[in-house]
């Protein structure tokens, strides 16, 4: 397991004062990020050998979001690894024990000359490790996109929303997915599955669709119809308080 601590900022915080889910997000990708740096296997490593980890699905669940000036752990571990795919699980900590939020991810190692799926070198293998997963339970198959989804107004990709692999982050997407969710909701809990990758310009169209299991936000090529990403928030609407 590889941990870090930290205290929340006000710069990480949602309307509701809370942490909010993307800075979580963040939270997670920046605690493994130190943990391929910290074993000499990060984004210099992974440019020299011309390969990259690239998440394709996420399941998250948040019990309590912290608020300003408290100090976490975050986790995170590698639970698996297949051919070109690789587990992590990651858990958000109090200082006691109290377990914030959890989540598990798949990823895939690709070769960026080739776009191609790659062979998890020996390396990656031995400095990460694995763990026994998360004894949590974590859905099984395909998040299910319904055919009466409501088509919603197209945007561009911009600057702002691209990352060092010249294509929109993971947790982008959740924050562009945010603008279709209803006024106040909160979520706790998130699946995203990642199919294609958007790049600076695309132009995206958006679905969604109110289930029983959750709001799905599907981010397509309005071109080809073909989906980016399919995200689905569990959670609830929550009075946003007007005092500072």
């Amino acid at each position: 397991m590889y941990s870090i601590t930290k205290r929340i900022k006000y710069s990480e915080l949602g309307e509701d004062k809370l942490l909010s889910l993307v800075a979580l997000i963040n939270c997670f990708q920046d605690c493994s990020n130190f943990e391929s740096e910290d074993k000499s296997v990060g984004l210099k490593w992974l440019s020299e050998q011309k390969r990259v980890w690239m998440l394709t699905s996420w399941q998250i669940k948040v019990n309590r979001y912290p608020a300003l000036g408290e100090t976490v752990n975050i986790n995170t571990w590698a639970c698996g690894f297949r051919g070109f795919v690789g587990q992590r699980n990651f858990t958000m900590e109090k200082e006691d024990g109290e377990l914030l939020a959890y989540a598990y991810s798949n990823w895939a190692y690709i070769n960026t000359e080739t776009g191609a799926p790659a062979k998890v070198p020996e390396k990656e293998l031995e400095v990460y490790g694995t763990s026994a997963p998360l004894e949590k339970e974590f859905e099984k198959g395909k998040l299910i996109f319904p055919e009466n989804a409501e088509k919603l107004q197209d945007f561009e990709i911009r600057h702002a929303n691209i990352d060092t692999n010249h294509h929109v982050n993971n947790g982008q997407y959740v924050a562009l997915a945010e603008d279709f969710l209803p006024q106040g909701f909160r979520p706790y809990g998130l699946r995203a599955e990642y199919k294609m990758q958007a790049r600076l310009g695309d132009v995206i169209t958006p679905y969604r669709a109110d289930t029983d299991k959750g709001i799905i936000i599907r981010f397509t090529d309005g071109e080809i119809n073909k989906p980016y990403v399919t995200m689905r928030f569990n959670g609830n609407i929550v009075e946003m308080s007007k005092t500072h």
